[in-house]
C-alpha cells in the first residue's frame, strides 16, 4: 500500500513537471512570434516609404519633361514668327566701304595690267610692273602717274583703313648693280609706290611696304608670260 502510495506521488509530480515545461517552452514561442511580426512591420513601412519617394521623383521628373518640352516648343514658334537676324552693323559697314572703294577704282579696271578684286583680308589692286617701271628699275615712269593718283584720290576719299603695299618680282635672278637680288629690287619699288601716294595725300600711317622678290607668284611657270605676271605691285587695302 505504500509502494502504490509512492508510486501516484511521482506520477503526479512527472506531470506537474512536464507541465511547468510546457508552459515555459508556450511562454518563449510566443515572445519569439511577437519580434518577428514587429520587424515584419518595420519593413513593411520602410518599403512602402520608399516606394512612395521613388513615385515622387518620378512624378517630378516627369513635369520637369513636360515643362521644358513645352518651353522648346514655345521657342521654336517665336523663332519661326520672327524675321531673320539682320548681319551685324560692322559687317554691313565693312561691304559698303568695299562696294563704294571699287566703284572709285572701276575707271581702272579697263586696262587688261590692272585688277581690283575683293580679297578675304579687303580690296587688292595689282598693277603690272610693267606700267609702273622699266626693267630693272625701281624709279615710277611718268606714264604711270595717272593711274596711281586715281588710287591715291580713292584712297583717300572712301578709305580710312591700312594699306600694305607689296611688290613683288619674276624667279629670273637680276644681274644690276644697283639691286643685288630680287628681294632689293622688290622692296625698292615697293618702297617707290609708298612714296608717291604719300605725296598724293594718303596719311603715312596707314602704309607699309615690303618686298616679296618671287615667293608670291600669280601664276606658276617660267615661260615669259608667267614671268611678266609675277613682275607686279600690288595694294592691299585691309578691312
Amino acid at each position: 500500500m505504500d509502494t502504490s502510495s509512492s508510486s501516484r506521488r511521482a506520477s503526479a509530480k512527472r506531470g506537474h513537471d512536464h507541465a511547468d515545461h510546457d508552459s515555459h517552452e508556450g511562454h518563449e514561442d510566443g515572445r519569439s512570434d511577437r519580434w518577428l511580426i514587429s520587424y515584419a512591420d518595420v519593413v513593411t513601412t520602410m518599403m512602402v516609404l520608399f516606394l512612395a519617394l521613388y513615385v515622387l521623383q518620378l512624378a517630378k521628373n516627369k513635369a520637369l519633361e513636360i515643362k521644358v518640352f513645352d518651353a522648346h516648343v514655345a521657342g521654336q514658334r517665336t523663332a519661326g514668327a520672327q524675321p531673320a537676324s539682320s548681319p551685324a552693323p560692322a559687317l554691313v559697314q565693312r561691304d559698303r566701304a568695299r562696294r563704294e572703294l571699287m566703284a572709285s577704282l572701276a575707271p581702272l579696271r579697263e586696262t587688261s595690267e590692272i585688277s581690283v578684286e575683293p580679297v578675304a583680308q579687303g580690296v587688292e589692286i595689282a598693277i603690272n610692273a610693267k606700267v609702273l617701271f622699266d626693267s630693272g628699275d625701281a624709279h615710277l615712269r611718268p606714264a604711270s602717274f595717272d593711274e596711281l593718283s586715281k588710287v591715291a584720290l580713292a584712297l583717300t576719299r572712301h578709305s580710312t583703313r591700312n594699306i600694305l603695299v607689296e611688290g613683288h618680282s619674276d624667279n629670273v635672278p637680276i644681274a644690276n648693280a644697283k639691286y643685288e637680288s630680287n628681294w632689293e629690287l622688290s622692296s625698292a619699288r615697293a618702297g617707290a609706290v609708298v612714296r608717291f601716294l604719300v605725296e598724293r595725300g594718303v596719311e603715312p600711317h596707314r602704309l607699309a611696304a615690303v618686298g616679296r622678290a618671287d615667293n608670291v607668284p600669280l601664276v606658276i611657270g617660267d615661260d615669259a608670260a608667267a614671268r611678266a605676271a609675277n613682275r607686279r605691285v600690288t595694294i592691299l587695302v585691309q578691312d
